[in-house]
């Protein structure tokens, strides 16, 4: 009866050992297969953007950096306005854009709650004075929007790009618009339709930076980070 004993004891060791074995390994190569999983690349050539010239966009918790805004005709520096209230800055490509109007027009429509929260809005363009306008018509905008007139408020924000020739073309065909002739600066260039909101401090505490041109940050999400 104890050599009995003893032999089950044995064999249900041996099954114990066998049995934690296994799974080690499985996990092993369940790790490695996760780990070993390619990130999704950005197709930039579909939104027109070139490869060598795709922009980051500024991090949540980075510094906002020092620009000059014009607005009703006067320089104003982005820190004096900031330093008053949160500033919501969103950049949007033009009036010929389907996606920017819509998006500007349901911001037009909720822009009051932004001001009772003691945020002031301001949409960033590469088009002339002459595009706002448009803009304006089109969406009913009913807060700031400043012509970035050389570009630097953009390249400063790191959402700058320069556009393909075939998406110039795509978008001089189909919506009948020149891109360059459109823009205050004369050049193929465009921002992705970026979103910061900046506290008092001229931090950024909120972000939304997305190539797809479809996606853009709501009334929502910016009232949410507040």
């Amino acid at each position: 009866m104890k050599k009995l004993l003893m032999l089950l004891a044995l064999v249900s060791v041996i099954a114990c050992k066998k049995k934690d074995d296994t799974p080690a390994e499985t996990k092993t190569e369940e790790t490695v297969e996760v780990t070993e999983k390619e990130i999704p690349k950005v197709d930039y050539a579909s939104y027109g953007m070139k490869d060598e010239d795709a922009p980051k966009g500024l991090e949540k918790g980075t510094k906002a950096p020092e620009v000059t805004l014009t607005i009703d005709g006067k320089q104003v520096a982005l820190a004096d306005l900031y330093k008053e209230q949160h500033v919501a800055l969103i950049f949007y490509r033009g009036h010929w854009c389907p996606s920017c109007n819509k998006h500007l027009s349901e911001f037009a429509t909720r822009a009051k709650e932004l001001e009772d929260k003691g945020v002031k809005l301001i949409a960033v363009t590469p088009e002339a004075q002459e595009g706002v306008e448009k803009t304006i018509e089109k969406t009913k905008a009913n807060f700031i929007i400043t012509s970035d007139l050389d570009g630097s408020i953009q390249k400063a924000f790191d959402v700058d790009y320069g556009v393909t020739d075939g998406y110039v073309s795509k978008v001089t065909e189909k919506l009948k618009v020149s891109i360059p002739e459109n823009n205050a600066n004369g050049k193929a260039q465009l921002p992705v339709p970026a979103t910061y909101l900046i506290n008092k401090a001229g931090e950024i505490i909120f972000a939304h930076f997305d190539p797809n041109y479809n996606n853009r940050a709501s009334i929502d999400d910016i009232l949410g980070a507040i």
